[in-house]
């Protein structure tokens, strides 16, 4: 209370002996977003997240994109041989592209059930965490390539995995990738 009573009883000529000092204007710089450049034989390529479950009772199946670099791609005008993404009868089922034959690598993308991918030639398949994994290349109807490792043995239903149901079926076809 002192200090406050202190404050207000200043007298006008203390207060006109103080110097004044006219307002700065300072200018606020805005940011430019620039790219980072990408060093030659790496690509990036949009990676996604896993997808939120319910929001308000209304599913999303919006896949989210982040960057993860991607430098195994095959060189253009190779021929991949043409596989099935399975994942049961329900259209809005998917299935996940990881950055490695592992359940704990992050998630490149959520691939439509009966869509179909491209197997990376010369690719070997992979073991880990109990599954079978290839690494196939995935093109969205946007024309986006996305690279990563898919397990061939992943199916379940309600929740139990059935690994006699492949979930990465050859076509015998082949196309370029």
């Amino acid at each position: 209370m002192l200090m406050l009573c202190a404050g207000c009883n200043l007298s006008k000529t203390e207060v006109a002996d103080l110097p004044t000092v006219p307002p700065s204007i300072t200018e606020a710089v805005t940011p430019h977003l620039t790219r980072t450049p990408i060093p030659f034989g790496t690509t990036v390529l949009p990676t996604l997240l896993p997808l939120p479950g319910n929001i308000v009772g209304i599913v999303v199946n919006t896949p989210q994109a982040t960057l993860i670099p991607v430098t195994s791609a095959p060189p253009l005008g190779t021929v991949c041989q043409i596989y099935t993404a399975y994942s049961g009868v329900a259209p809005q089922n998917t299935l996940s592209l990881r950055t490695s034959g592992s359940i704990t690598a992050p998630q490149v993308f959520r691939v439509p059930t009966n869509s179909q991918v491209l197997l990376v030639p010369s690719s070997q398949e992979v073991e880990g965490d109990g599954y079978h994994w290839l690494n196939i290349i995935y093109v969205d109807p946007s024309q986006t390539r996305y690279q990563g490792w898919m397990a061939r043995d992943s199916f379940s239903t309600n929740g139990v995995r059935d690994p006699s149901i492949a979930t990465l079926r050859p076509t015998g076809a082949s196309a370029g990738c």
